[in-house]
């Protein structure tokens, strides 16, 4: 992960060149913008780069800013370029399993992520993981703690238990998951579990701050961040660094509404799309969150050979049940990425099976079954039917159609004022409405029927 800028000055023209990158998948952000500058021979116009907008404001003209996209440079000569181009992204007909010599084994995927893990544990810092209570990230864990045991003895000659962090309602979906999973792996022997409980009367007045460091408007991502920003701050206070299952959906068809895909190549597409989304969606929210509290995210689930294995897997394999969806069974969503990690890691230890088999909830839904629709009762006191009715007049750019949206708006809007074009929304509102097909299990305020996300380890 990276986003950088170079500059090299020439000894012969005393000029300054540029160079600008950032990583694949938009891990990290960066964004430009433009100065003008009245001189003797003329305008002339400078740029100013950064991570976060907030630092662009009063520096440059807000019309001129731009997001650097993941996998591209950027020079003055050349404008944007991209240079990530892999034929599984890119080829609209690229399909490597109907090579009859194409072999993927089962266990050529959980070795390359097994890779993709222990090279994100490279750090000189203490760090730790978050344990959403979800499949992907207890199949990081599971993945893990062996590596890290090993390397605590190795390195430092104790058995240290590995600092782990949740956050949740009480009895919420991810917080029962959490300590289903942490019992699994051997208990408080070996993981430090610490839970940041919530409830949605503490976090209402924190919204706008967490809007300010999130820099967008994009409602069902802000709704997310929300518990993120509690799990960073808790993290930050015992470590550095912490590993995520972010990037799992996005590879193996992780989210609800893929039960309504009809073929494999919709699913593929599908995938693809939502990959491209990534810098502006989850790994928007990861970033922000974690690094406005001194913390940094890794993403092993996103590792570009994993990713790239992953993506070359026949689609057939990740097509999504509905009736499995329903009963929390085999061949519900991400059914193969589950079969992959249903056995013992290297000690011994297994994925609870309610944990293993329950259903992909988004962290504002897992952290509590009704946490969304108390959010937006409160946020619906806060704007005015007037306020909505001007919306179109007031905001002209990515329109609210919602009283959440416009409230998430206007708080944007007070800081980053003519900037609204750098956010980057889902088309119709939504993740799963820019899909290919009609799902009916989300609208622009969430998932339908929160019921699918209750599991077995729930009081």
């Amino acid at each position: 992960m990276f986003a950088f800028v170079i500059f090299e000055e020439c000894e012969e023209t005393v000029k300054l060149k540029t160079f600008a990158a950032r990583d694949p998948v938009g891990i990290k952000p960066l964004y430009y913008g433009r100065t003008h500058a009245a001189t003797d021979d003329g305008d002339s116009y400078g740029y100013v780069f950064s991570s976060e907008l907030k630092a662009l404001v009063g520096h440059v003209d807000p019309a001129t800013v731009v997001a650097l996209p993941p996998g591209h440079y950027w020079t003055p000569e050349e404008g944007m370029v991209r240079y990530y181009e892999p034929d599984w992204l890119m080829k609209d007909d690229y399909a490597p399993w109907e090579d009859a010599d194409h072999n993927i084994t089962d266990d050529d995927v959980r070795e390359a992520f097994r890779k993709a893990v222990e090279k994100r544990m490279m750090a000189d810092v203490d760090y730790g993981f978050f344990l959403s209570g979800g499949v992907d990230s207890c199949i990081v864990a599971h993945d893990l703690l062996p590596l890290y045991k090993e390397e605590r003895r190795r390195i430092f000659g104790d058995d240290r238990p590995i600092p782990t962090f949740t956050v949740g309602m009480e009895n919420s979906p991810d917080v029962m998951a959490a300590k289903g999973m942490v019992e699994n792996l051997g208990g408080s022997k070996v993981i430090d579990h610490k839970i940041r409980s919530f409830t949605p009367d503490e976090v209402f007045d924190l919204i706008p701050k967490i809007v300010y460091h999130m820099e967008t408007y994009e409602a069902e991502l802000i709704r997310s961040a929300i518990p993120n920003w509690l799990l960073a701050e808790r993290a930050a206070q015992d470590v550095k660094m912490v590993l995520t299952g972010e990037g799992a959906d996005e590879l193996f068809a992780g989210y609800l509404y893929f039960a309504d895909a009809e073929t494999p190549r919709q699913v593929q597409n599908e995938l693809r799309r939502i990959y491209g989304m990534l810098g502006n969606i989850n790994l928007h929210r990861t970033d922000r969150m974690t690094m406005a509290h001194g913390l940094e995210a890794r993403v092993p689930f996103l590792d570009t050979e994993f990713t790239k294995l992953s993506m070359s897997i026949d689609p057939a394999r990740k097509i999504v049940d509905k009736e499995a969806v329903r009963t929390n069974s085999r061949g519900r969503e991400k059914t193969l990425l589950r079969e992959l990690f249903e056995g013992p890691n290297s000690e011994g230890h297994v994925i609870p099976r309610p944990v293993l088999w329950r259903a992909k909830a988004m962290q504002c839904e897992g952290v509590g079954e009704d946490w969304v629709s108390i959010l937006q009762r409160r946020i619906a006191t806060l704007v005015s039917d007037a306020e909505m009715d001007e919306a179109h007049l007031t905001y002209p750019v990515n329109t609210p159609h919602t009283k959440e949206e416009l409230y998430y708006r206007r708080i944007y809007d007070e800081h980053f004022h003519g900037m609204e074009h750098v956010v980057k929304l889902w088309e119709g509102g939504g993740r799963a409405m820019g899909a290919a097909w009609k799902s009916e299990m989300y609208t622009r305020e969430g998932l339908k029927d929160v019921n699918l996300l209750s599991h077995a380890l729930q009081d």
